[in-house]
């Protein structure tokens, strides 16, 4: 007998594995051999077809729930899957429109792109979406402003080269005249321009001791700022949209029990937040070893890969967002294993380019921080 070529024959598991996850993510049904001979047009026998399928079993990439049920894919199933689907990810141009509309518009702050961001994620793979705020102490500063509200109050205005912006009240035991903190104004805008918060903090009260007698009269106001800095964090860390998503496909995920527990995941995220650091970490360590390429690489986890055993039976596809090369922030989406990973990896890729040219593209110092923000 001929022994067929060990390449071949490997070739053609490959595309015989390739196929049974695709057509059950497509159709949620079990793979039989019959499906592969009818469908598949891969032009081999039912009874080869059922030895390899037997094989892909016996290797951990599909399993049979039941005797008599035909086979269906194993996280290394999913796995295998996805890592073939790199090199030939798409995008649908009705989709990519959809997305490029919510863009035109310039944002005002990160905030509100962020939170559109995860809408529009939701919407268009409904699935959960997820981002990931930058962290404002590792931001470098573009300005800081104060502006008088009365005669013993002003509101302190954080603007960062990412385009975050933070305000917040600062009552005084005293009443500065307007020129006094304007001069304030001018001297903290010296010093803090490409600075880190934590920068700011070490470097800028030492420069505050140097400076003039008149200066120094505010000296309690500028500590008292610097010491408020640190806590000038995002309103929300992580931006969730589209939870329902997961509940409507409540089957996929099993166990009602394991449906609450993920629920009051999503309601105390603090969880998922650690979980999307870990990935920003990872991805901020990458680029300062100058892997800058691999930082921008789509990320998916499946099932048990995942970190927190609340998501065993779904997939997170994430990637991260960038201003000038300095990776800012974590997006992607949460949803069943048998999401269409092609499309949903590209929609994530094409979001983390996007949100970063926005950012880019806004410069957050065209409009002067003034009286007008009072308001927002």
């Amino acid at each position: 007998m001929r022994q067929l070529d060990p390449q071949v024959a490997q070739e053609r598991k490959r595309k015989v594995l390739q196929w049974a996850v695709h057509h059950h993510i497509r159709t949620s049904r079990p793979i039989a051999s019959s499906n592969l001979a009818e469908e598949a047009g891969l032009d081999l026998s039912s009874a080869t077809l059922r030895s390899i399928l037997k094989e892909l079993e016996d290797e951990g990439f599909l399993h049979q729930p039941h005797t008599s049920s035909g086979r269906v894919p194993t996280d290394r199933g999913y796995r295998f899957y996805v890592d073939y689907l790199q090199d030939v990810q798409r995008l649908a141009a009705q989709e990519k429109a959809q997305i490029e509309s919510q863009y035109r518009n310039r944002m005002e702050e990160l905030d509100l792109l962020l939170a559109q961001t995860s809408r529009l994620l939701s919407r268009v793979t409904h699935s959960t979406g997820l981002v990931l705020s930058p962290k404002m102490e590792k931001q470098t500063l573009k300005r800081l402003e104060l502006i008088p509200l009365g005669p013993n109050q002003v509101l302190a205005i954080v603007v960062t080269n990412a385009g975050q912006v933070r305000h917040w009240p600062i009552r005084l035991s005293f009443a500065p005249s307007r020129e006094r903190i304007q001069m304030l104004n001018r001297f903290l805008n010296e010093h803090v321009e490409g600075l880190s918060i934590r920068e700011v903090q070490s470097t800028l009260s030492a420069q505050i001791e140097k400076a003039e007698r008149e200066l120094r009269e505010l000296h309690g106001l500028a500590r008292e700022l610097l010491s408020e800095l640190g806590g000038a964090s995002a309103p929300e860390e992580l931006y969730l949209e589209g939870a329902t998503s997961l509940v409507e496909r409540a089957e996929e995920i099993g166990d009602p029990r394991q449906l609450q527990s993920l629920m009051r995941v999503f309601e105390e995220r603090q969880a998922i937040a650690r979980m999307l650091h870990e990935e920003f970490e990872r991805a901020a360590e990458d680029a300062v070893k100058g892997k800058g390429k691999s930082s921008r690489a789509v990320s998916v986890r499946i099932g048990a890969e995942n970190l927190l055993p609340e998501l065993k039976n779904l997939s997170l596809v994430t990637t991260v967002y960038t201003h000038k090369d300095q990776v800012v922030g974590v997006l992607g989406i949460l949803g069943s294993r048998r999401m269409e990973y092609a499309r949903m990896m590209s929609l994530v890729d094409y979001m983390g380019r996007m949100v970063s040219r926005t950012l880019e593209a806004w410069d957050p110092g065209s409009e002067e921080p003034n009286e007008g923000r009072k308001g927002r």
